[in-house]
């Protein structure tokens, strides 16, 4: 499963897609392997301050049934002990309709470990495209290795 360290790391991700303003809309994303970056071994023998990065393809489908396909890259890091957040990740999403930028704050679901399902909250932020200045909220749950998925809500711009 995927690497705590990264395993969020990209988690990443995802949703993706453009959308409407004030549109909602699911993703589900299929993940590569986790390819690790640095990090410690804690006095609990645990890896501290580790990182990631990760590749996926996902399919996002709007309210009105609307469904756009693309990728996504993610880089992530494992944060101080205690911190409100154990891991967060960066991502950025193209597909037909443009490149997004994605952020989430993520909690194990379970005891910490590489095999432990994620919760995350994130933001996302339109870069070109259809969506370009739009912005928006997340929610992901990478459930497995290689799966992941979540909502979103775009916000209308004003």
């Amino acid at each position: 499963m995927k690497n705590l360290a990264i395993g969020a790391a990209c988690a990443s991700a995802l949703v993706f897609a453009s959308g409407a303003a004030a549109q909602s809309f699911t993703y589900d994303v299929v993940w590569e392997p986790v390819q690790n970056v640095g990090g410690m071994t804690g006095p609990d023998g645990s890896q501290v301050a580790g990182g990631g990065t990760v590749k996926g393809t996902y399919v996002t489908t709007f309210d009105d049934g609307t469904q756009v396909n693309g990728t996504v890259r993610c880089v992530g890091m494992r944060q101080p002990p205690n911190s409100l957040f154990p891991i967060h990740l960066a991502c950025t999403t193209n597909d037909q309709q443009g490149t997004t930028s994605l952020i989430y704050g993520c909690n194990f679901l379970g005891k910490p470990g590489p095999e432990t399902p994620l919760g995350c909250v994130g933001g996302i932020e339109g870069k070109d495209g259809d969506d370009a200045g739009m912005r928006g909220a997340l929610t992901m749950h990478w459930y497995s290795e290689s799966g992941a998925r979540g909502t979103g809500q775009w916000y209308a711009t004003e």
